[in-house]
């Protein structure tokens, strides 16, 4: 790629301009009202801190381009005016593309020997189930619905007998092996309701099984594949093919898009899991501008809404939210409402901000006054984020619910009264102090992460060290994303760490990007580490000893005491020591 600098590339999409170190543009993967979008030359990478995108210069020419990978090298290879052989001549792509295909052959026969098991006598209590859920033929049909027999190896011999190897069932997810006895193979799925996922290209990828009785998990479904990664995929996607949509409805399960789309609402879809992905979004922004979320009123689905919100607006997707009552998931409201009711819930809407801030309402509930302040702080730090046409929509909202006047919440905001500028020095109320954002503990493990990202040698010597553990990252992210890192490093996989951080939920993404901005002035990788090992060993060995002082003065036993009392000394005498050398 060195004739394709990524510079050069970029700059043929997108303005850029040079500041500390970088490029900086806005970025072309989503609405930019402030350049987010940075190119770093010397790494030949680049990252949007709005959207997450992130990589290679192969990744934006495949992002921005709609190509896949090696029809990007391609282009690449024609910008740079060298010559490219087929694919076909490559034995390697086209044995992948050849699996590809097979797996492809396979969902599309368990598909339809799933549909003609549900006709026959075998499938009568899964007909039941369906009309019990109102669900009638026509609509199982157009779904594709199915019924995995109760058999050990069924749609496995049935596969088999047609030629298709075991491997290549396990590749699909459709069989396993056996635990005790490898040689032996099961269906994955038995005695199951079957929901045949289907890509956007009509292909059929990977199924959803939910249990009829009272059978725990209510539902297992295919994991990742070499033709399915549930992150990228959304399913009934490939029945708005060809359609352009005002709005796309986003609900949390099989049920719920089937019984809308019966019901006359066919622009009804699930994401595959509770949570939204950015790769999702871009999936969505497709066939429409608008999403109403429709997803359960659990705490669950309740906190997935608020994830999904910030993906959306990052995808220049306007999301809303339709509030259902009293707990009722979609396919009982509708089953028992109607969907003219259900429209006019859709009608009556919240925008995916005033969501968040009913939200924050009801956490902190708004009858008290301390209520109303941590409300107060909460909302202004929200809505302090957003672009001043839509900060000021929300202002009078926030003004309402805390008892605050429309001039203290601006100012709060940190907005001037008279210009609806952001002013230069906000006014800041003393019950309304802003948390911080990043605690010193936060900001050690980020530093400790970008010594191990600075390069594979550094890293793998790092990790080696005896003060190293993955318990030392108290964030999820942090910890998860070092691990991964970790595992390329030794198995000698290519770590690109800009698309990793891609890959990732925003949140997390935000957390491990800040991590990788650090790397460039650390010029001692490995004893800047130590340091920060050492640091961080200590905020634990404290965090210790105020939990084993707390639990000597609750026991009563003085046996259990002197136990308590022992461990406190030792780890008392390890943060001394800790201590000591740290100030040598």
């Amino acid at each position: 790629m060195s004739k394709n600098d990524i510079a050069s590339v970029i700059s043929e999409y997108v303005q850029l301009t040079p500041k500390g170190g970088r490029l900086w543009g806005h970025c072309p993967f989503h609405v930019d009202k402030t350049p987010s979008f940075s190119v770093t030359p010397d790494k030949q990478l680049f990252h949007c801190f709005s959207c997450k995108a992130g990589g290679s210069v192969i990744q934006f020419v495949m992002q921005a381009e709609n190509l896949s990978y090696i029809d990007a090298v391609r282009s690449l290879a024609q910008r740079a005016g060298m010559d490219m052989p087929n694919e076909i001549d490559d034995k390697r792509l086209m044995e992948q593309k050849r699996r590809r295909e097979r797996i492809y052959e396979a969902n599309r026969e368990a598909a339809m020997f799933y549909h003609k098991a549900l006709l026959s006598p075998e499938g009568e209590n899964a007909r039941h189930y369906l009309e019990r859920r109102g669900v009638n033929a026509d609509t199982a049909k157009r779904f594709g619905l199915g019924y995995s027999p109760d058999g050990y190896d069924t749609l496995f011999n049935y596969l088999t007998g047609k030629g298709f190897s075991k491997e290549i069932l396990y590749d699909a997810g459709l069989a396993v092996p056996g635990r005790k006895d490898p040689t032996k193979s099961f269906d994955f799925f038995r005695g199951r309701l079957m929901f045949p996922v289907i890509s956007a290209m009509g292909k059929v990828i990977a199924f959803g099984g939910r249990t009829m009785g009272s059978d725990e998990p209510k539902y297992i479904n295919t994991g990742d594949t070499p033709v399915y990664n549930k992150r990228e995929n959304i399913y009934a996607i490939n029945l708005l093919k060809g359609k352009k949509l005002d709005d796309i409805i986003m609900v949390e399960g099989y049920m719920d898009v089937i019984s809308l789309h019966q019901h006359g609402i066919d622009n009804a879809v699930a994401s595959l899991g509770t949570a939204l992905t950015l790769q999702q979004a871009r999936l969505i922004k497709r066939y429409a501008p608008k999403v109403y979320y429709a997803y359960d009123g659990d705490e669950a689905g309740q906190k997935a809404m608020q994830r999904g919100i910030d993906i959306l607006r990052a995808s220049d997707i306007e999301p809303r939210v339709i509030i259902i009552p009293d707990e009722h998931d979609p396919d009982e409201y509708i089953r028992e409402f109607g969907p003219d009711s259900f429209l006019l819930l859709k009608d009556a809407s919240l925008t995916g901000i005033r969501f968040k801030l009913e939200r924050i309402a009801k956490v902190h509930g708004t009858d008290t006054p301390d209520g109303r302040e941590k409300f107060a702080r909460d909302a202004c730090l929200l809505i302090s984020r957003l672009d001043p046409v839509e900060r000021d929509r929300y202002i009078p909202f926030v003004s309402e619910r805390s008892g605050l006047s429309i001039d203290t919440v601006r100012e709060q905001c940190g907005v001037s009264a008279n210009s609806g500028a952001k002013s230069e020095a906000p006014a800041r109320l003393n019950t309304f102090k802003r948390p911080k954002r990043d605690t010193e503990r936060i900001r050690s493990e980020r530093r400790l992460l970008a010594c191990i990202m600075t390069s594979p040698e550094a890293g793998i010597e790092i990790v080696r060290k005896n003060g190293f553990s993955l318990t030392l990252f108290s964030s999820p992210s942090l910890r998860a994303f070092c691990a991964r890192l970790i595992s390329a490093y030794r198995t000698g996989s290519k770590a690109d760490i800009p698309v990793m951080i891609a890959e990732l939920d925003p949140a997390s993404a935000e957390d491990v990007s800040s991590a990788f901005s650090g790397t460039d002035d650390i010029v001692s990788p490995v004893e800047c580490a130590d340091a920060i090992m050492a640091s961080l060993t200590m905020m634990d060995l404290k965090d210790e000893l105020k939990t084993l002082s707390a639990k000597a003065k609750e026991t009563s036993s003085s046996e259990e005491k002197a136990a308590v009392m022992k461990e406190y000394s030792e780890k008392f005498a390890k943060l001394q020591q800790l201590t000591k050398k740290q100030n040598n």
